[in-house]
């Protein structure tokens, strides 16, 4: 199954989307090394992997490959 290649608009919005949430991923990591109680690091580690998830979507979507 052949698939249609990202428009440059596609590509330059996943590109801003990347970047947004490599941000959000670093910021989360500083903030959990000042974190000291466990609630909130266990917290902040669950919105760090999804993050992360949600980066390799994008990342993947860029790179051409499927989600099947």
């Amino acid at each position: 199954m052949d698939k249609m290649p990202l428009t440059e608009e596609e590509i330059a919005r996943l590109r801003r989307r990347e970047a947004k949430v490599l941000a959000r991923i670093d910021l989360l990591k500083r903030t959990m090394s000042e974190t000291k109680a466990l609630d909130t690091l266990i917290y902040k580690a669950k919105l760090l992997k999804e993050a992360q998830d949600e980066l390799r979507r994008v990342q993947d979507k860029l790179a051409g490959i499927s989600e099947e």
